[in-house]
């Protein structure tokens, strides 16, 4: 897989997750930071590279609560093969083979879905 079909593959799954949770959703996707080196000890080695990524979006349901909308994102991350590592307060970790690792939460007021991940370390065809 290229960089960029990593990135793309992790940005069409966090859209798809968010757009299960609110289907009417339009979600709006930052790339934080694009083929950053993962390789080496400490992430020095430019022979393989990942991508950070933000997906948002907001509920256009205003009667929606924060506990309904998180659990519905676990359920919706369990579904689509998700392993969950740890869930606190309205944030779940997860790891996906093939996608990479999100921290997918839930806010308050107005509730919406926020979707940060790394990428799939893949091999980096500059190097």
């Amino acid at each position: 897989m290229t960089p960029e079909q990593s990135r793309q593959t992790l940005i069409a799954e966090a859209k798809a997750i968010i757009q299960a949770v609110f289907p009417d959703a339009d979600p709006l996707v930052v790339v934080q930071a694009k083929d950053a080196p993962c390789g080496g000890a400490v992430g020095t080695d430019h022979s393989h590279v990942e991508s950070m990524i933000n997906v948002h979006s907001d509920a256009t349901d205003k009667s929606l609560t924060s506990d309904a909308v998180f659990t519905k994102v676990v359920a919706t991350l369990k579904q689509r093969g998700w392993t969950i590592n740890y869930t606190q307060e309205y944030v779940a970790g997860a790891k996906r083979e093939g996608f990479g690792g999100i921290s997918a939460g839930v806010g308050d007021s107005p509730v919406g879905i926020n979707i940060s991940g790394d990428t799939e370390c893949v091999k980096n065809p500059d190097a």
